[in-house]
């Protein structure tokens, strides 16, 4: 129900924005229900920073760039207001939050994402690291973005590191704030969680997009 609140409220006061790549279940028939500016590609077009930086291009906010990925819900209805306030400091590159297993999530995500890797406190993070901005939540500053892109290059994922990498170490901060978190997981167990983590270590370099066929909603 948060969802649909925020959902709502976010249609009303801001620019929505969704890049859809041939999906094949109700999002499409949703999404046209509202005032949002819906963007297609095909799915081979797809990846990570095109989509992302597509959506940028055809955006026409001022100040912020807000991403959340497509199953993704937030768990704060102060969640858009909590992140906008960390950027007062001038130096903040961007803002993310904690990622919380969804309802239905196996008990091995369960116990890494709400447990292992929760932040109880805002952290001002200065040095990149794995898992630094994940833009499966996440609000960035449109003038640094227009600045440098995402790189396209990281079609499998990485994007957001990269990005993040590149801005710190020009002096600029990364915000992690748990107040701006969400509900996003896939449903895996415990090798399909060893396969993840390989896949993400492995994103710390380029390469094409690639469907990561052990997770059951992509």
């Amino acid at each position: 129900m948060l969802g649909r609140k925020f959902l709502r409220r976010l249609i009303e006061d801001f620019e929505v924005i969704v890049v859809d790549s041939g999906s094949t279940d109700k999002t499409l028939g949703i999404a046209e229900k509202f005032p949002v500016k819906i963007i297609k590609i095909k799915p081979e077009e797809f990846s990570y920073p095109y989509a992302l930086n597509l959506g940028c291009k055809n955006s026409v906010a001022e100040k912020y760039f807000v991403f959340l990925s497509a199953h993704s819900i937030v768990t704060s209805s102060t969640w858009l207001e909590d992140g906008i306030n960390d950027f007062e400091n001038d130096n903040v590159a961007g803002v993310y939050g904690n990622v919380v297993a969804l309802p239905d999530a196996t008990i091995w995500e369960k116990i890494l994402f709400n447990i292992i890797w929760q932040k109880k406190e805002k952290v001002l993070i200065k040095k990149s690291k794995m898992g630094v901005l994940g833009f499966t939540n996440a609000i960035i500053r449109r003038d640094l973005w227009e600045k440098r892109n995402l790189n396209e290059e990281y079609g499998k994922g990485g994007e957001d590191g990269e990005w993040a990498k590149y801005w710190l170490e020009k002096g600029y901060k990364i915000v992690c704030d748990p107040k701006v978190s969400v509900c996003h997981s896939h449903g895996l167990g415990f090798w399909g969680l060893v396969r993840q983590w390989i896949h993400w270590r492995d994103t710390a370099t380029p390469g094409p997009y690639k469907q990561l066929k052990y997770r059951k909603n992509g």
